[in-house]
């Protein structure tokens, strides 16, 4: 079973098993649970280092559209101790790439200057997956003259994160050659560790909440590549990259609850993250260790060589149109 279904089918577990058993914890529990569907736009890059250069290479993915699915909720057991209730929320998605840009740029000289190849390609293909588990304690402060409920929860929690990006339909701008045929090569990373954050909580009526999520990760970054045209690489693993990132995850919304049970709910959600510096471990084809004994005198029999990974930068921003039901 792939990773995301696993994610997937674990968060859906969890939560199915409080609703079921929330009686065993107290009398005044709250399970929502919610489904949407939303419109995400991605951008990624990263560059390494290397003969003598600050920045080698560069590979950048641009305005990715999304869309995406996204299932998850909350589960409160209230007054486990006077004015405080057990916290629990979690998310797990799924979306597919619809549109999208990449450039790959290659430089002779330091600060990203004399390029002598950049090639500009389609990457309207791909998923990606994100899941998310958190677990804190809430409080309530009512506000007596506006008679608004105000929440807050600090959580901590771990995450998942992964894209499945693609390159094809190449095109040559630099040597300006034009287009170049059977181009189709994959990145797929993953970002995963522990985070630590605030929710909050504005109940202004029966009706109307205003909610925003602030979180900051730590996660521990992997990706895999296969570069298909390259026969310099081996395939289908041609290199991958580890390094540790940190990053902030914010979401603000609006919930409407139109009937006792069920609620509407709007969120707009950014992400920045970023790595430190980190290690690229290519694998080279015989063709590939030939040649680099022929550019540096070195031998490397089992064809592995370690290039600098300068950083990794993700930034994401989405929105999400939801439903909710609540169990009670």
């Amino acid at each position: 079973m792939t990773s995301w279904r696993k994610t997937l089918l674990w968060t859906l577990a969890f939560f199915f098993f409080f609703a079921t058993k929330a009686s065993v914890f107290a009398e005044e529990t709250l399970l929502d649970l919610n489904m949407g569907i939303g419109y995400r736009i991605d951008r990624l890059n990263w560059n390494i280092a290397g003969g003598g250069v600050n920045v080698l290479s560069e590979l950048t993915w641009d305005d990715l559209r999304i869309h995406q699915i996204k299932g998850g909720g909350r589960f409160i057991v209230d007054e486990i101790e006077p004015g405080l209730a057990l916290y629990v929320r979690g998310s797990a998605g799924y979306g597919q790439i619809v549109a999208g840009e990449n450039q790959d740029s290659d430089f002779e000289g330091n600060n990203r200057t004399d390029e002598f190849s950049r090639s500009n390609n389609d990457a309207d293909d791909g998923d990606v997956l994100d899941g998310s588990i958190g677990i804190g304690l809430q409080t309530k402060i009512r506000l007596q003259e506006k008679a608004w409920i105000f929440k807050i929860a600090p959580l901590v929690g771990y995450s998942y994160h992964e894209q499945n990006l693609k390159m094809t339909n190449g095109f040559q701008t630099v040597p300006s050659l034009g287009s170049f045929p059977g181009l189709n090569s994959s990145y797929k990373t993953e970002w995963k560790g522990p985070w630590a954050g605030i929710d909050l909580f504005l109940e202004t009526d029966n009706q109307f909440t205003l909610f925003g999520f602030v979180e900051y990760h730590w996660p521990d970054y992997s990706a895999e590549a296969n570069w298909n045209l390259r026969p310099q690489f081996q395939h289908p693993l041609s290199f991958a990259h580890v390094a540790e990132g940190e990053g902030l995850l914010a979401s603000a919304g609006w919930e409407y609850r139109f009937l006792p049970a069920w609620t509407v709910v709007v969120a707009l959600d950014y992400l920045n993250w970023s790595t430190h510096a980190g290690i690229e471990t290519n694998f080279l084809s015989p063709q590939g260790i030939q040649e680099f004994f022929s550019e540096t005198g070195v031998l490397v029999a089992d064809g592995i060589v370690l290039t600098p990974l300068n950083e990794v930068n993700w930034e994401s921003q989405s929105v999400t149109l939801g439903i909710v039901y609540r169990f009670k």
